[in-house]
């Protein structure tokens, strides 16, 4: 009886294993794993402004998401900063929401324009450009 209980456990260790490997393999999951391909889009006295090309993916008609880095610009006697986007853009109205920002997840963030943000518009601009191509 012992041993077909350690038979099961083995089973279900086993299958719980070879789920993980099939989760951990699909490459929707693995998005940001691999390489990135960054395109500086603008500079100006704000910052930096890049996006990675390899990442603007199609949602449904209309929405694309895109991973962004900006480079913040120091202020006097502070570092720059660095800090990373994964925004949802909705190219029909030229409006967006991070997703996440530095891989901290965003739940619930509003649809905004870009509030004449240069280099907000500079990213939508490109990433509902690249969308179609």
């Amino acid at each position: 009886m012992q041993i077909k209980k350690m038979g099961i456990i083995l089973n279900f260790f086993s299958l719980c294993f070879i789920l993980l490997i099939l989760i951990l393999n699909n490459s929707e999951f693995a998005y940001g794993v691999g390489n990135v391909d960054w395109l500086l889009l603008k500079e100006n006295n704000d910052g930096k402004e890049w996006i990675d090309m390899g990442s603007i993916k199609e949602i449904n008609s209309g929405e694309i998401t895109v991973l962004t880095k900006f480079l913040r610009n120091p202020k006097e006697g502070d570092k720059e900063q660095l800090s990373l986007y994964v925004m949802r853009i909705n190219c029909n109205d030229n409006t967006f929401k991070d997703t996440s920002i530095n891989g901290i997840p965003q739940f619930g963030s509003k649809w905004q324009s870009s509030n004449d943000d240069e280099l907000i518009e500079v990213v939508i601009e490109k990433s509902c450009s690249e969308r179609v191509n």
